[in-house]
């Protein structure tokens, strides 16, 4: 019989089988309640996107800053709130990484630096481009919403998971990772939390011309070019990247290794044909090809391992936005209407023969409105109401491991209502709620209510979040995959409730700031595979009970020096399912150092030399292993604790040119973040990089 693939199919059927293990597991007040079960769709978050900090009312506060990478938050924020606001009057956690940041680590895959984060966590199947998910305070990887360029990314060829393998930092602007449930402002798929890319724009100026190219360990190559320019009228940025390496043998057997090639492209532009009227646009294409093992016939402790096979992966995904900005009244009050779609094809192939090919389609409309009014009168408030409306189409259909099957599309259409205010530049809350009318599933409301109060006297902040999360089954699951696995139609959404609590302190003139958050999601009709009585087959299915996790964030940053920054992360996480198992692949301990150190200050004022050290712990975590006989037999095992150092440096040798380089697993370390699956030892790499300026 021929062996289901895992790993990067369409599907990875361990994962799939491991959910079932684990999951048994003033215009005021009066017009938000009238509003209440109105909600907020996916659409606009990039920041070009939204409207700018001077046309949304002014609401700082005195209080602490902090950061993930640097020790001071940029200026805004817009992924907690749908437009821009400063990041220490919001309540809810969120980190903030920027290209700055990509550029002092050297950051190539983005869930590298996602590592650094509080509250996440990675598994990686083997080396670079891998399959590789991102779990947030202990939610599966299907319920992180991924938003690039304000279009939803997460793949419904793909479980409706966002596979990071494909993602590199070429061309990105800044990462904001907002956690907690989040479905009032962006619906399905939040219940661990959003992940927000923005990538670079052109500015009006004369054109800019960026290069890289760099070299190093298993046979890999990356490199990038970008254009970009524009005036007050009309902006544009294009930039294409390459990676490419040989790999390694991902397999504890036999000497094949599994290479990986990656292209992307990513386009957009700005028009502004009168003041008050902006048009966007943007698009995204990325193609992979990817050479993976096999789950089995190998076999460590009676439990299949990767075993070395002529197996590959190609997938090519889409994505684009079109979007008109109306603003009137000065920056009052704005309208935004926009298209987003999506195109994913995931084909796999076994020794040159196409086995199996997944197809999916998602387009989403959308319309929002912001109305923003200040009261100088009444406690010197600032207000913000937002509305949204958003139908979103998924469809898809897939050949191989039986037969073809074409989905039928699933329509969901959103509305959604929020209010914040702001009071006496100290205390901010926001209230709002998500109403979701889906054409396979129950009808259903997302509440959400967020709190920051800064205590500018001593330096502190108590900041704050309650809200509900649903995650719709995907079309997977509805309509099958393969042969083995049949679908369930009469599945129900999985729905969380989670809330935070956190205290924020800066000392020492704000050069240290040290945060602590408490968090606690509950999840509950979480959906699990089951296999059928006497047949070898299974089926998704909506297990009773519900999934407990809880969890503390700390994070601390520090400016020691001048040029001297670090940063420091730990999260704790108790999981566990229904029956009281484990979470797998959800390391209760997680940390994270950074130190940077940037000298050798031009006339200019700007340091030429950078020296970054990264130094990464993942303790012991739980992961499903299958036993080749019986079918679907499984049980659990103990991955390894291991910690990940990695040195990078630049230096700018003349003005816009630079050669790097750095050194990824400096310990040599061997582990293992997937039972079976091996990954990458000691590498060194290196390049230039460089910038023109006509």
């Amino acid at each position: 019989m021929k062996t289901i693939k895992r790993g990067n199919t369409g599907v990875n059927l361990r994962a799939t089988l491991a959910r079932g293990r684990r999951r048994r597991e003033w215009l005021g007040l009066p017009l938000l309640l009238a509003a209440g079960s109105m909600a907020i769709s996916v659409p606009v978050v990039a920041q070009d996107m939204a409207p700018t900090p001077a046309e949304a009312p002014e609401m700082t506060t005195t209080g602490p800053t902090g950061s993930l990478m640097n020790a001071t938050l940029p200026d805004t924020v817009v992924t907690a709130t749908r437009y821009p606001v400063d990041p220490r009057t919001v309540g809810s956690s969120i980190s903030v990484i920027t290209a700055e940041d990509l550029e002092d680590t050297q950051t190539r895959a983005v869930s590298d630096v996602l590592r650094d984060v509080p509250g996440v966590a990675v598994s990686r199947t083997g080396g670079v481009g891998s399959r590789t998910a991102v779990r947030i305070r202990g939610a599966e990887a299907n319920q992180t919403f991924m938003i690039i360029d304000g279009v939803k990314a997460n793949d419904p060829a793909l479980g409706n998971e966002f596979d990071f393998a494909n993602l590199f930092a070429g061309d990105i602007e800044r990462i904001e990772v907002l956690r907690g449930p989040q479905a009032t402002l962006y619906g399905s798929n939040t219940i661990g939390g959003v992940i927000n890319i923005i990538t670079k724009r052109g500015k009006s100026g004369l054109p800019v011309v960026t290069g890289r190219a760099e070299g190093g360990s298993f046979g890999t190559f990356d490199g990038g070019s970008s254009v970009s320019g524009g005036n007050d009228v009309f902006s544009a940025f294009l930039g294409v990247n390459g990676y490419r390496t040989s790999g390694i043998n991902v397999s504890e057997n036999g000497g094949e290794n599994d290479g990986y090639w990656n292209t992307n492209v990513n386009a957009n532009f700005t028009a502004t044909p009168i003041e008050n009227f902006e048009v966007t646009g943007t698009g995204r294409y990325v193609y992979s090809e990817f050479e993976f093992d096999s789950d089995g016939p190998d076999t460590r402790g009676g439990f299949n391992i990767a075993t070395d096979a002529d197996d590959l992966n190609k997938s090519a995904l889409f994505t684009g936005r079109l979007q008109g900005k109306l603003t009137l009244f000065e920056g009052m009050w704005d309208h935004i209407v926009g298209f987003s779609g999506l195109r994913s094809t995931r084909d796999n192939f076994d020794n040159g023969d196409k086995t199996s090919e997944f197809n999916a389609t998602r387009t989403i409309y959308d319309y929002q409105t912001n109305l923003f009014v200040e009261t100088p009168e009444f406690a010197d408030a600032n207000h913000g109401l937002t509305f949204l409306f958003e139908q979103q189409n998924d469809t898809g259909d897939r050949s191989g491991f039986g037969p073809s099957v074409d989905f039928d599309t699933i329509t969901n259409n959103g509305f959604a209502g929020e209010y914040r205010i702001g009071l006496w530049d100290r205390l901010f809350l926001t209230g709002g709620a998500r109403y979701d009318d889906n054409s396979n599933f129950e009808n259903f409301v997302s509440p959400r209510f967020t709190g920051s109060f800064a205590v500018t006297e001593i330096g502190g902040r108590l900041h704050g979040s309650w809200g509900k999360g649903v995650q719709n089954p995907s079309l997977t699951e509805l309509f099958g995959f393969f042969a083995n696995f049949v679908g369930n139609p009469d599945l129900k959404p999985e729905q969380s409730t989670g809330w935070d609590a956190g205290w924020e302190q800066t000392i020492i003139e704000d050069r240290l700031t040290a945060d602590v958050t408490y968090f606690n999601n509950r999840i509950k009709d979480f959906i699990s595979s089951a296999q059928i009585p006497g047949q070898n087959v299974r089926t998704p299915v909506n297990l009773d009970g519900t999934s407990k996790i809880w969890g503390i964030e700390a994070t601390v940053t520090a400016r020691i020096v001048d040029g001297l920054t670090a940063n420091l992360a730990y999260t704790y996480t108790d999981g566990e399912d229904p029956e009281g198992n484990e979470l797998v692949r959800r390391p209760p301990h997680v940390g994270s150092a950074v130190v940077n150190y940037a000298f050798l200050e031009d006339e200019a004022g700007r340091k030429r030399a950078n020296i970054n050290t990264s130094v990464q712990y993942n303790g012991k975590q739980k992961d499903i292993v299958f036993r080749p006989f019986p079918p679907g037999g499984s049980d659990f095992e103990t991955l390894d604790a291991y910690t990940l150092v990695s040195v990078a440096g630049s230096y700018e040798f003349y003005p816009g040119l630079a050669v790097t380089a750095r050194i990824e697993n400096l310990l040599n370390q061997e582990y293992q973040e997937v039972y079976g699956f091996e990954t990458p030892g000691i590498a060194g790499y290196g390049g230039l990089r460089g910038t023109i300026r006509f």
